[in-house]
């Protein structure tokens, strides 16, 4: 793969080199393909091509994004396992699986917290079909849909028909984009509803109804991921300046905007106000304001850090490894050799990048104009927050991703306009790493994340689940020796535990009177004890196999774990 990236990379700066200098004469200003709907002869262009490539487009986009969705990524996530046993205790009790009413930040695993609004969208699904792991990444695969749609609208309206049609097509075969779409990870939810509210905030300069539709999404940004208090109010206050200063919005205009964002947000940030001051939780009828007593996320954040002078440049060399190089990341994040966006489109971003941010300063046009200065932001920002997190990973500065697929898309339609046989070699270039990269995800990379997802322990455990046994003794070594948190949270959703029974509200759970800490129990028992009980399933690690006698168990192995029934069961 190191050898297809040199060459592409090689064939991209061939392209973008000939194509600039094949249309040097026109001004660099013209950003976008400035499509009218007419061709040079004047003529009308027909619309059933454009209609054609837009349905192709979308239904490439939707239908890879949802084939085989409950098998691929194998396994389970903790994180995403956290968060729908969360939703599944708010579908059935409007609690956390702690039994805290509507809380506005989760405390998930007590010393790191989470965000809840991937959680509260899952809650819908789970009340139609129950809780899959199909139905977990359900919501984030919409949510990612309602992106493109909103980079769409985007572009589209900013640079013309033609440069959204390049977005469309970028995006179909991002790596990112896929990668992200098809897990339920709750801060990846934060990059579609950012674009969605910039989407909205550019169609409010026209129609207000619009703008004060972008507050509710920037306001739900907040409860997305944590990283959004360091960019999303800076970001709004920005844009704020910029369209008062140009007369597009007025003061009542902006106090309604301040009164949606922050009548939605204010119980996120009186929670963080709570646990910054370290006050008593506050319980109202409609939302708990928890104090957290443990929290291990302020270290990831700059301003925390001992040496912040060193911290910023460690900061920066992550930011441009993970960003600008493609560096390979952490596995459920990409795919080995292949980077976020292709490391062939990194040219282009920079080009679309100039291009819009001389956009912000010298285009003529006063809508394109006030465009490029709210995607200039959205790129500084973004950028910003980057520098702000400790050692960002992808899923860290996932904010980012959106703006450099418009401006790869913007660079691309720019050197279109110069040379069009650009189009086609890169409609190659693009189709070829496309098809590798679906080809390894499907195939070479599926079995790598089934392990990194626990995979041989889910299946483990899903087979003795069938048995209904009295006791599950489920070995506590899936993450770490000993850290028992994983596997209970993944036990938890595999046997779709109830919330009040887990509380130990209730006893009483599948027809059986045995309290969830005596009926679950998260330990590596010695030969010794596993004699002495014998009266459950057990979940260990193969290497532990001379601890189950033939004799007394029935063992089945998968992978690197192993499941043992008492032949009472199994028999």
């Amino acid at each position: 793969m190191e050898t297809i990236n040199s060459i592409t990379v090689l064939l991209a700066g061939g392209v973008l080199a000939v194509s600039l200098w094949n249309g040097r004469a026109v001004r660099l200003r013209e950003i976008g393909d400035g499509s009218t709907g007419e061709d040079k002869d004047g003529k009308q262009e027909g619309p059933g091509f454009k209609r054609l490539f837009l349905f192709l487009a979308v239904y490439a986009l939707i239908a890879v994004r949802v084939i085989a969705i409950g098998k691929i990524p194998g396994g389970l996530n903790q994180d995403g396992a956290m968060g729908a046993v969360d939703a599944k205790a708010l579908a059935d009790y409007g609690t956390d699986r702690f039994g805290t009413f509507m809380p506005a930040h989760f405390e998930a695993w007590g010393y790191g917290q989470m965000s809840v609004l991937l959680s509260y969208l899952t809650v819908p699904f789970i009340w139609l079909m129950g809780l899959t792991k199909t139905v977990i990444r359900l919501p984030m695969v919409l949510a990612s849909l309602a992106g493109i749609g909103a980079v769409w609208g985007i572009v589209k309206r900013t640079f013309g028909e033609k440069t959204g049609l390049a977005a469309l097509l970028l995006l179909a075969i991002n790596p990112w984009h896929f990668m992200q779409s098809r897990w339920a990870l709750d801060c990846n939810l934060f990059p579609h509803m950012f674009v969605l509210g910039v989407c909205f905030l550019m169609a409010g300069i026209k129609r207000k109804a619009d703008l004060y539709l972008s507050m509710v999404f920037f306001a739900l940004c907040m409860y997305c991921y944590g990283v959004s208090f360091y960019m999303v109010p800076f970001f709004l206050l920005t844009v704020c300046i910029f369209l008062f200063r140009d007369k597009k919005v007025g003061v009542r205009e902006i106090m309604v905007c301040l009164l949606i964002y922050f009548g939605i947000a204010w119980p996120i940030y009186g929670t963080m106000l709570i646990n910054f001051m370290k006050w008593d939780t506050v319980r109202l009828p409609f939302v708990t304001l928890q104090f957290f007593s443990g929290n291990v996320r302020s270290a990831d954040i700059l301003f925390f850090s001992e040496n912040k002078g060193q911290q910023l440049l460690a900061n920066l060399q992550s930011l441009v490894n993970v960003v600008f190089l493609q560096r390979d990341d952490l596995i459920w994040n990409t795919v080995r050799g292949f980077g976020t966006m292709y490391h062939c489109a990194q040219p282009f971003v920079i080009l679309g990048a100039v291009l819009v941010m001389r956009g912000a300063f010298k285009e003529e046009d006063g809508d394109k104009k006030m465009g490029c200065r709210i995607l200039a932001a959205y790129w500084i920002f973004a950028l910003l927050t980057g520098l702000m997190i400790n050692y960002v990973n992808v899923n860290r500065i996932n904010i980012i991703f959106y703006i450099h697929i418009i401006f790869a898309a913007v660079g691309i339609s720019f050197l279109v306009k110069r040379w069009k046989m650009s189009l086609v070699i890169l409609s190659a270039l693009f189709a070829v790493l496309g098809t590798l990269f679906f080809h390894a995800y499907f195939t070479s990379w599926a079995g790598e994340i089934d392990k990194a997802f626990y995979g041989d322990f889910v299946d483990a455990v899903e087979f003795a689940k069938e048995y209904d046994c009295d006791r599950y003794y489920i070995t506590p070594d899936t993450q770490y020796e000993g850290a028992y948190q994983v596997t209970e949270i993944l036990t938890l959703f595999l046997f779709d535990i109830d919330a009040e029974f887990y509380q130990g509200k209730t006893d009483r759970w599948h027809d059986k009177e045995i309290p969830y800490k005596e009926r679950f129990i998260y330990r590596n028992l010695s030969a010794e004890e596993v004699r002495a009980e014998g009266d459950g399933a057990y979940i260990f690690k193969t290497w532990d196999r001379g601890r189950f006698p033939d004799d007394v168990f029935y063992v089945v192995f998968f992978g690197e774990y192993a499941a043992a029934i008492p032949w009472s069961y199994a028999g």
